[in-house]
């Protein structure tokens, strides 16, 4: 036997032993359910002229009926509106426009939260593509009802 052939045979039995490694680490639990619904995002807006009452429950009632938008809480005497939506299907901007022909309507800016105590040093890009990875390959999940 030549050297060539022990270590093609060596490197084939790596490859093999990794792929299996790959393929346990991505099966041993099972798939969580929430890897299988569409995407949902949350939103707020800062509202001026709707008035409590009937028109509030109109706007609430109109903004159920759109397409995307999972689900909105709407506060008159608050002036706010926050609404989960499906970002493939609907953006802000245009919830942002559907709701100023009711009102003035502002995007809600959050106040900065300061960074308290230790940080992950791994990327968030890196650990979600990681699980993605993993659901890709994990063969349980063609057995799961939802």
């Amino acid at each position: 036997m030549s050297s060539y052939t022990i270590i093609r045979s060596y490197w084939a039995k790596g490859v093999l032993s990794c792929l299996a490694a790959l393929l346990l680490w991505a099966n041993w639990q099972e798939p969580n359910l929430h890897d299988y619904p569409a995407p949902v995002s949350v939103g707020a807006l800062r509202l001026a002229g709707v008035q409590p009452g009937a028109q509030a429950a109109a706007l609430h009632a109109r903004l159920l009926q759109i397409p995307g938008i999972t689900a909105c809480t709407l506060s008159a005497d608050a002036h706010a509106l926050a609404f989960t939506y499906q970002p493939d299907v609907i953006t802000p901007a245009q919830v942002r426009q559907l709701v100023a022909r009711s009102g003035q309507a502002q995007e809600y800016v959050a106040p900065a939260t300061p960074v308290v105590g230790p940080q992950c040093p791994i990327p968030q890009g890196y650990i979600v593509a990681l699980e993605r990875l993993r659901f890709a390959l994990n063969m349980r999940r063609f057995f799961v009802r939802v």
